[in-house]
């Protein structure tokens, strides 16, 4: 028995669920759905956007109770016979790496006798194409949309699989808090204009359909020489109906949401253009999602970090004050799994009332992952590849600078060439 945690908005929802439903199509199992995050998460408030989502969609919802769920863990029939597979983070159960125990051949997992099959709670993002793509078919179907259209969204649904559509989705919402600011960063106007005008050189009588979670920003920001049509009619409550109108689009340019990562995925059009930010998060810490046939456009974060003036920071007893002309380097050896703990300090009344970018400079060997722990968010996940990686993070202007920890997650020691911060 397959049995697959969902959790986070429908973009991820459907990611885990297409991961599990291409094993349990690989194993020839059975595939259970578990979703109950009062369980999971009882202290965190769920988002309308991060309630189950697919039941407008064409797949098997078989799901479990936690009650079924903690029983057949603990029972002595099952308890030994059972695995718990995640990406990064592992739960309380036994945890062990999934590649381990199934087998890989070409990006595709291999069948393996049902009576071996072990039974497998899979948690995590699981936000790889590779993982389903062998299945893509089956997955295609599964998420087809089952509940008819209004004549509204009929009509737009005619008008857009009618003209070179592309649909220009900007995400924001939720990644204006702290965190996701932090982790994942907004793409920039920058970013979606350059994407705009390589598009329309490639595509005659475009027409961009305007999809977001913040319909006032994009109307008073987003503009172009060339038709723009905002959907700004079926709000949260019906994200199926805009996950339906972007599929029908024929060309993409995407923000690093995985909701407009499956709009452009499920579209049909063999000759479709579809352009997402690169990196894909701020923070470089989840990059296998985009396709390699995708086109990439830089999506320049640091230009937040170069368009501010003052610098300041504190590093034990070694402080900089000034501009970036001022500032200097330093070597700092962080080893494995090593805390490097700092402050910030300023005599600036103003500073705490904007935001803050944080500027990291990184020569390591290997790729690997730092964790910048602050006192009123979760820990942000840094990501870096081997030789120098530079990094710009957004602390939120609420974010204390108080007792700041990076924690060297790799397997390697790296050096800290440079820590700055601006506002």
């Amino acid at each position: 028995m397959i049995t697959v945690e969902l959790g986070g908005g429908m973009g991820n929802q459907m990611f885990q669920y297409a991961m599990a439903k291409s094993l349990a199509h690989d194993l020839d199992d059975e595939l259970n759905i578990f979703y109950n995050t009062d369980m999971f998460y009882p202290f965190l408030k769920v988002e309308k956007h991060q309630r189950y989502n697919l039941n407008h969609l064409n797949i098997d919802e078989n799901f479990t109770s936690a009650k079924r769920f903690y029983y057949s863990i603990f029972s002595s029939k099952f308890k030994n016979n059972f695995y718990l597979f995640g990406e990064k983070r592992s739960f309380p159960f036994i945890y062990r790496d999934l590649f381990k125990h199934l087998k890989r051949k070409n990006d595709s997992i291999t069948k393996k006798n049902k009576n071996s099959v072990p039974n497998i709670f899979l948690r995590g993002g699981w936000t790889n194409e590779k993982y389903f793509h062998h299945n893509q078919d089956i997955i295609r179907e599964s998420f087809k949309i089952t509940t008819p259209p209004n004549r509204q969204n009929k009509r737009l649904m005619d008008e857009i699989s009618s003209k070179n559509s592309i649909a220009l989705c900007v995400r924001r919402g939720d990644y204006t808090n702290p965190f996701h600011k932090a982790q994942f960063g907004l793409s920039t106007i920058n970013y979606f204009n350059n994407a705009m005008e390589l598009i329309a050189k490639k595509i005659d009588n475009p027409v961009f359909y305007v999809f977001s979670n913040d319909s006032q920003y994009v109307q008073k920001n987003i503009s172009s020489e060339y038709p723009l049509i905002f959907i700004t009619h079926n709000g949260v409550d019906k994200d199926y109906e805009d996950l339906r109108l972007m599929s029908c689009c024929k060309h993409f340019i995407i923000s690093n949401s995985t909701f407009h990562w499956w709009g452009a995925y499920l579209s049909l059009n063999k000759n479709k253009i579809i352009i997402a930010p690169s990196p894909w998060n701020n923070s470089y810490a989840f990059e296998d999602i985009i396709p390699d046939d995708w086109i990439r456009i830089k999506c320049d974060r640091s230009e937040c970090y170069n368009n501010l003036n003052k610098l300041i920071f504190e590093l034990n007893d070694y402080c900089l004050f000034g501009n970036t002309s001022n500032s200097k380097f330093f070597n700092l050896l962080l080893n494995s799994k090593a805390v490097f703990n700092f402050n910030f300090i300023t005599d600036s009344d103003n500073f705490y009332h904007g935001d803050k970018y944080l500027k990291l400079i990184i020569d390591a060997p290997n790729d690997g992952i730092l964790k910048l722990n602050c006192n009123e968010v979760d820990s942000i996940f840094i990501g870096y590849y081997k030789g120098l990686s530079e990094r710009y993070i957004c602390l939120d202007k609420i974010i204390s600078l108080n007792n700041i920890k990076l924690i060297n997650m790799g397997e390697s020691s790296i050096n800290l060439k440079y820590i700055g911060l601006k506002y």
